[in-house]
């Protein structure tokens, strides 16, 4: 397994790459414990992948989000509520 960090202060995070990481139980829950899990994703992502990770995760999702697949949509604004 890989790490990379995203180095943004106290937003910081990290991003690990490598096989089987979906279906490891314990390293989710390290990075999981204590907080509640909104899966956000696209159609083709979750296609793929979301079944499996809820399968490993501790708990449900309390939401999940899936928005539909394109560049048009990679913007924060997408999905917030229009006043």
């Amino acid at each position: 397994m890989h790490t990379l960090t995203v180095n943004l202060g106290e937003r910081s995070y990290p991003i690990l790459i490598g096989d089987g990481l979906l279906r490891s139980r314990e390293l989710l829950a390290a990075h999981l414990a204590g907080r509640d899990v909104v899966l956000i994703s696209n159609t083709v992502v979750a296609g793929l992948y979301a079944d499996a990770l809820k399968q490993t995760l501790p708990q449900p999702p309390a939401a999940e989000v899936i928005l539909p697949d394109g560049e048009q949509l990679q913007d924060t604004g997408y999905g917030e509520p229009r006043i």
